[in-house]
């Protein structure tokens, strides 16, 4: 039962694998494949507890899977063996007298076992038919002219990049299978290599030239960043060390990685990254970074995909490429909008970015303490300044009133004296007009005075003491500048109610 349950399942898993167009593994993989044919579960319980078979794979291919082993339960229970091998051929007879298969049943229960005998297989290309949906091709061994019949998909075809030409050495990845209508084996195919580092060469100097001349690392079609990247989409492997390289040298900006775990080498490379790039495109993100540790052109590979390059061209937003390289850079640092070396350097750009923003607000802060500081010290001058106008104002009214007063005394009585000395005659008349003339003046005076009070009350010094000014002097003289003291001096502070003395301990002039 279990060759059988497995059988089954393996066909449901390929055909929706190519359904979905995604690799067989992304469905399931063979050892999840195995486990459910060999417990053979009868409901969702028993289900979800075989590795590899969550609560999302159940609510997208449970139902099948229940299906398909209850279907292989119940119709080929009696006839199948758990012991069946494509390679032991007594079994097969042994119940073959018991149950006679039909050529489909024998070839689909063989496909299934062919399944596990995935390989790496190294030939020369023979012949090539490229169709619609799918490519056919022959390798051939050297050494003893044995061929092999392969075929691709199509679309794995075209993403792998590898333009197949007869006598071209490859490297080819992939499993058995025998081709139901002509009976036939081939080899279905999941990658393909070039073999040496001349041909990888070759095919890396030939599709950099085909980019550069359409365009793809032209300067101007480099993204920049429009403000601080916060949310930063991150692809690389989870086994490599390039994720703690770029996760310890970010930097501490409250950054938001999203992280994609993708292979950076081998046969599925190109088919994870292609996977995770297109996730990102439907993400909010502020910046893609793409990134894996140093390696030689032939581990390079996937990044030299041109599949990958015209995907990642398609982000809205700038992407980052720290793939570590010896000689050759990869083209998808070309193609990308920031190019660096190392995985560390990738976080380092975008740790920069923060750090030159935070100087400059350093440095903004700097400049609005030292203007805040300098228009305070404007302030406190003109308050000084004020304050010594007001009271140098007011002693300077108070001089001329006294002045005035005195020389129109000093005029009158010089007026009256002459008027004694010539007129004795007209002494009476004379004192009557001094007398209107004093009083006219005397009003005059009084009316002026009246109006000089009236100005000294408005800029009295005591006045402006009340809002909280003061008045230093020493010596009796007012103090205008800190170039009058001196340390030790006797000053005296007068304030709107009371004045007191002190001695000057420091001078710091401004």
């Amino acid at each position: 039962m279990f060759g059988i349950i497995l059988r089954k399942l393996t066909i449901w898993r390929n055909d929706t694998a190519r359904k979905e167009g995604v690799e067989f593994f992304r469905v399931l993989p063979n050892k999840t494949l195995e486990e459910v044919a060999r417990q053979a579960p009868k409901n969702k319980t028993e289900l979800t507890a075989i590795k590899g078979i969550k609560e999302a794979k159940f609510q997208k291919y449970g139902r099948e899977i229940l299906e398909i082993v209850a279907a292989g339960s119940e119709s080929l229970a009696e006839n199948a063996s758990d012991n069946l091998s494509v390679f032991n051929i007594k079994p097969i007879r042994e119940k073959a007298e018991e149950k006679t298969f039909s050529v489909g049943e024998f070839l689909d229960f063989l496909n299934g076992k062919l399944v596990e005998f995935s390989a790496r297989i190294k030939g020369e290309i023979s012949s090539i038919d490229e169709r619609e949906r799918a490519v056919y091709f022959s390798i051939k061994d050297k050494s003893d002219e044995s061929v092999m019949n392969c075929f691709v998909f199509r679309y794995q075809y075209d993403i792998l990049g590898v333009k197949l030409e007869e006598g071209m050495e490859v490297v080819v990845a992939g499993y058995p299978e025998i081709y139901k209508p002509y009976g036939r084996l081939s080899l279905r195919v999941s990658s393909i290599e070039l073999e040496g580092e001349g041909a990888l060469k070759k095919e890396y100097e030939e599709l950099k030239k085909k980019l550069e001349a359409g365009g793809v690392f032209a300067e101007s079609t480099k993204k920049k960043f429009i403000g601080l990247p916060q949310k930063i989409g991150l692809i690389t492997s989870r086994e490599g060390a390039a994720i703690g390289d770029f996760t310890s040298n970010v930097g501490q900006f409250g950054l938001k990685i999203k992280f994609i775990n993708s292979s950076v080498e081998g046969r599925r490379a190109v088919f994870e990254l292609i996977n995770a790039i297109k996730t990102f495109q439907k993400s909010d993100i502020d910046a893609l970074v793409i990134i894996r540790g140093g390696g030689s052109l032939e581990s390079l590979q996937a990044f030299n995909n041109e599949a990958l390059i015209r995907e990642a061209k398609k982000m809205k937003i700038p992407v980052i490429c720290g793939v570590g390289h010896d000689k050759d850079i990869s083209l998808l640092s070309l193609a990308s909008d920031y190019a660096v070396s190392t995985p560390t350097a990738a976080a380092r750009l975008i740790g920069g970015l923060w750090e030159r923003e935070l100087d400059k607000i350093d440095v903004f802060e700097k400049n609005i303490l030292e203007s805040f500081k300098a228009q305070a010290e404007g302030v406190g001058r003109s308050i000084r300044n004020t304050s010594l106008n007001i009271e140098s104002g007011f002693q300077e009214i108070l001089r001329r009133v006294e002045n005035r007063y005195e020389i129109f005394l000093r005029r009158a009585f010089e007026a009256i004296e002459d008027g004694l000395g010539e007129k004795n005659r007209a002494l009476n008349d004379y004192w009557r007009k001094l007398g209107y003339d004093f009083g006219a003046a005397f009003a005059r005076t009084k009316n002026r005075l009246e109006q000089s009070e009236s100005v000294i009350r408005l800029n009295d010094p005591s006045r402006q003491l009340r809002l909280g000014y003061g008045i230093i002097s020493k010596n009796g003289a007012s103090i205008r500048s800190v170039e009058e003291m001196s340390k030790g001096d006797m000053i005296k502070i007068r304030v709107w109610d009371g004045e007191a003395q002190s001695e000057i301990k420091n001078v710091k002039k401004f």
